[in-house]
């Protein structure tokens, strides 16, 4: 009888072994399966080693910074006149640029930065500015030019309100004697004494080198009264434009 009653305990115990076994043999696929879902998943991080690489560098280049030519006037000096009072050099500069690059291949280069370390020294030229004029009868200096109207007088008492042998007859307000080359100025424009040269602006002859000795009544302001030899004289020439050079 004690035999007989271990054999239902021997089957149960097989029974429960099979169950146990059978369990763990299908945990261990559902665990498979999850690994595996997993590797699909990170599959693409993996290919994302095939991107593109960027890369950025820094290129540093030194250049020459190039000097300016300055001109200053000097007006005691005649045009023609140039000299060198300062000589130039050129300074230096350092330039830096990002630049960026894709598998190697520069796409970009930006400046980011320049700096002067070395500042150039311009180079200073004076040149003069007096003039010169070159007419038919030859050439001259002046330091100024200017337009006035211009008449025409002589010694004839219509021009000068004297006849001849009052005690000022022919003699200008300088005490020189009138003569061609004498004209008569307002010394407020132009001093007594100045030495000009009277050219034409509408093509006739110049009236040529003078000096301003005389002074009129009507000669006020802009004006200047050139003595001629005879009233003809006076009448064709009439009232004009003139420019006068005054000359140094």
């Amino acid at each position: 009888m004690k035999g007989k009653k271990i054999y239902p305990f021997i089957i149960v115990t097989i029974l429960v072994m099979s169950f146990i076994v059978t369990y763990d043999i299908n945990e261990k696929n559902d665990k498979n399966f999850a690994f595996a879902d997993t590797l699909t998943e990170l599959s693409p991080v993996i290919a994302a080693s095939d991107q593109p690489i960027s890369e950025i560098k820094y290129d540093i280049i030194r250049d020459g910074v190039e000097n300016e030519t300055k001109v200053v006037k000097n007006d005691n000096q005649f045009e023609g006149y140039e000299k060198v009072i300062q000589s130039g050099s050129d300074g230096m500069k350092k330039s830096v640029y990002q630049e960026t690059y894709l598998d190697g291949e520069l796409i970009s280069k930006n400046l980011e930065e320049e700096i002067v370390y070395k500042e150039p020294v311009d180079k200073i030229i004076e040149i003069g500015t007096r003039k010169h004029l070159v007419t038919s009868r030859g050439g001259f200096r002046y330091s100024n030019e200017l337009v006035l109207t211009a008449t025409a007088y002589d010694l004839s008492y219509e021009s000068t309100g004297k006849n001849p042998g009052d005690p000022e007859y022919g003699i200008t307000a300088s005490g020189t004697k009138a003569q061609p080359g004498t004209v008569a100025v307002d010394p407020r424009v132009i001093p007594l004494g100045t030495k000009l040269y009277v050219a034409s602006i509408d093509g006739s002859p110049d009236y040529g080198f003078a000096t301003a000795e005389d002074t009129g009544g009507a000669i006020k302001g802009n004006k200047i009264d050139l003595f001629m030899e005879s009233g003809t004289d006076c009448y064709n020439f009439g009232r004009r434009q003139v420019k006068v050079y005054i000359l140094d």
